[in-house]
């Protein structure tokens, strides 16, 4: 057990962790690739938000930093001596607002399909993130099967008339109160304008998490992140009934049918086919919003 001690053979092991502030590796002496790791250690800190990173980074104490605000980004690029470190590739996540289908009021398709298509995606994301994002069309980000560089069609919801303002509680991911607070506003006010308000409940990653588990919640503003580069992570980790972080929200058997079949299937283009399916099924019943991947 972890009390006990670990057993790893990975290129780093721990000297110190405070959890949710500090981490502080040291070279493995066992390390079976001779010559690495190159670095002595590395010390991770956590909890920190956007404009602390932005801070210690300026003044030399953070060697590399992530989580930045977008419009900090912006200008480190520009900056004439920080600016060549800067290095971009494409992260294997899926931002999204997931809807609990399983309870009033979102168990009505009409309006869950009605919120969807009222929020212009690409335009907000335009806005606030420029390039750092490419706008979602699905749950699979680009350069996987089952993705498609058009947004999947949602189809023409129905007049929808509550009648009185629609109350939306939230689980919020602690990243839409730091570097993507612009997204979520806007998020907020579009729905607004639609007579539906978001109540965030959440603040912090344990709350976030909680709720998430009990399913207590309306809607789900998150993030999911690919553990290999495969469309299944983000199927199978983000749908299915079971496993998926939004299971309970809106798995289905019908979901978890495809999902498996994506999962025993060998033929590339025949999972292209399956996860294609899995895109129309989110779409079709609007399972969720999705926003942008990084």
């Amino acid at each position: 057990s972890w009390n006990e001690g670990c057993v790893g053979t990975g290129p780093f092991r721990v000297v110190q962790f405070d959890p949710g502030r500090r981490l502080e590796v040291e070279r493995n002496p066992l390390y079976w690739r001779t010559g690495y790791p190159k670095s002595d250690g590395l010390v991770f800190r956590f909890g920190m938000s956007a404009d602390e990173v932005r801070d210690e980074f300026m003044a030399g104490r953070l060697s590399i930093a992530a989580g930045l605000a977008p419009t900090d980004v912006e200008k480190l690029r520009h900056d004439p001596v920080l600016g060549a470190g800067y290095r971009e590739l494409p992260r294997m996540c899926t931002y999204y607002a997931g809807f609990n289908c399983r309870r009033a009021p979102l168990d009505n398709l009409e309006l869950r399909r009605r919120l969807v298509r009222d929020v212009d995606v690409p335009a907000i994301v335009q806005r606030h993130l420029g390039r750092l994002a490419i706008p979602a069309h699905g749950i699979i980000p680009p350069g996987l099967v089952g993705y498609t560089a058009s947004r999947n069609l949602v189809p023409a919801a129905e007049p929808f008339s509550p009648g009185e303002e629609i109350e939306l509680t939230a689980g919020v991911h602690p990243v839409f109160f730091e570097q993507y607070a612009g997204i979520a506003r806007e998020l907020t006010k579009v729905f607004a304008e639609r007579g539906v308000r978001i109540k965030p409940i959440t603040r912090t990653m344990k709350e976030f998490m909680d709720v998430r588990a009990s399913g207590d919640v309306d809607l789900m503003i998150g993030r999911w992140y690919a553990d290999y580069p495969d469309s299944d992570s983000f199927a199978h980790g983000m749908l299915h009934s079971q496993g998926g972080m939004l299971g309970n929200f809106s798995g289905s058997a019908e979901m978890d049918s495809l999902i498996e079949s994506g999962r025993e299937e060998g033929d590339p283009s025949i999972r292209h086919s399956i996860y294609r399916e899995i895109e129309q099924v989110v779409a079709r019943n609007a399972l969720l919003l999705p926003l942008f991947h990084e």
